[in-house]
């Protein structure tokens, strides 16, 4: 088959992991994918690599990366557009609905004739990401974003969706059952791999003589819950350090903890440093309190954190629920800081505990969350569809 892949954050970040993780294993299928992802950095000229097999295409855009990760780029929507008109697929699949997937999804299905598939990753309007913009954009935007994201789901002729929460929401906008498939997030078993903390340690300029509990977002969800963990967990025990990558806390809640030197903030980290870094923790937490937002989706970060081999302290939020009690991968509180930091600091105090359930996560990764398997369904959707 020759697939497209429509990713509207910038390469490297947000879907484009999903993205990439499945179209690098439909290629070692036997497939050729393209996936047409928003550049990285200001340019005015495409960039075409191939990695791992696959073409990805970088489009250019003059707006800032804020816009261009968000899929808003003017420019690289039009010329998206013109590459359907040129290029011929047996599946075109956009990967959610803004504007640099949605109009050459139209134009691939509606002036092209080509199969669609779409793919629901995170709930973007009313009660989703939309939450967190400032007051103002949520009023300009909100009638758009919730206008496209219900109707875009009734145009492809198969819908994926990445968590049971946005499955129920489609079947409730008049989704067929039918044509529904459920894929959710799935672990690099193979770029990360479990390995002694202290030699990750060592290579990284981290301490040794230090409990860690690790953390990594594109973006804070649960950040005033989170403190509020992290304050109780630093009261209790001296010897924890909090290592997180990805996006920096504001100074706001920095100078809220209870002792702001005991944080390590690394940002966001190439790829290859990232999986590198993972199996430095002794344990991963993962604030995900019970929200519309949160229950619309699937956090990829469990899949990671899976597959370094730890344990993970999570909220009874979504499919985080039934993932955590047939695997046992980890532990679930309540949606109050002081149980979060309760079961965070019973995993630190027994090593024995944390090492078997840490090897659980392992297996779970490698049996059920491989991306392979994962790309295994995906094929079989399309193959179905065609």
């Amino acid at each position: 088959m020759k697939i497209l892949f429509l990713n509207h954050n910038v390469k490297g970040m947000g879907t484009y992991i999903r993205c990439f993780n499945f179209a690098k294993h439909l290629v070692r299928f036997g497939h050729s994918v393209v996936i047409l992802t928003s550049t990285p950095r200001y340019t005015l000229t495409p960039k075409k690599e191939f990695i791992d097999g696959v073409e990805v295409i970088c489009m250019p855009d003059i707006v800032g990366k804020r816009l261009r990760n968000g899929g808003l780029g003017p420019i690289d929507t039009i010329l998206r557009c013109l590459f359907l008109l040129g290029r011929e697929f047996d599946i075109v699949e956009n990967f959610d609905h803004r504007p640099a997937v949605l109009y050459p999804a139209l134009v691939s299905k509606y002036l092209r004739k080509m199969p669609l598939v779409s793919e629901w990753t995170d709930l973007h309007g009313t009660g989703g990401s939309l939450s967190n913009r400032p007051k103002l954009l949520q009023q300009l935007i909100r009638p758009y974003e919730d206008f496209t994201e219900k109707k875009s789901k009734k145009l492809p002729e198969k819908l994926v969706v990445i968590s049971r929460g946005l499955q129920e929401r489609a079947i409730n906008l008049g989704v067929p059952e039918s044509r529904i498939v459920y894929i959710p997030g799935g672990a690099d078993v193979e770029k990360i791999v479990p390995r002694p903390k202290n030699e990750v340690r060592k290579n990284l300029g981290l301490p040794l003589d230090k409990k860690i509990i690790a953390y990594t977002a594109g973006t804070h969800y649960n950040t005033d819950f989170f403190i509020k963990a992290i304050n109780h967990i630093q009261k209790a025990r001296k010897d924890v350090v909090l290592v997180t990558t990805g996006d920096v806390f504001e100074n706001r809640h920095k100078e809220a903890l209870f002792d702001p030197n005991r944080i390590i903030e690394l940002g966001f980290l190439p790829y290859e440093k990232y999986t590198a870094l993972l199996p430095c923790a002794d344990v991963f937490v993962f604030p995900f309190t019970n929200s519309s937002l949160n229950t619309g989706r699937w956090p990829n970060k469990i899949g990671d954190y899976m597959a370094a081999g730890r344990p993970t302290v999570s909220n009874r939020t979504g499919d985080i629920v039934r993932l955590f009690d047939e695997h046992k991968i980890g532990f679930l509180a309540s949606d109050n800081p002081g149980d979060f930091a309760a079961k965070t600091l019973e995993l630190l105090a027994n090593q024995k505990l944390s090492s078997e359930i840490g090897m659980r996560a392992r297996q779970t990764a490698e049996r059920h969350y491989d991306w392979k398997l994962l790309s295994k369904k995906l094929e079989r959707c399309f193959f179905e569809l065609l």
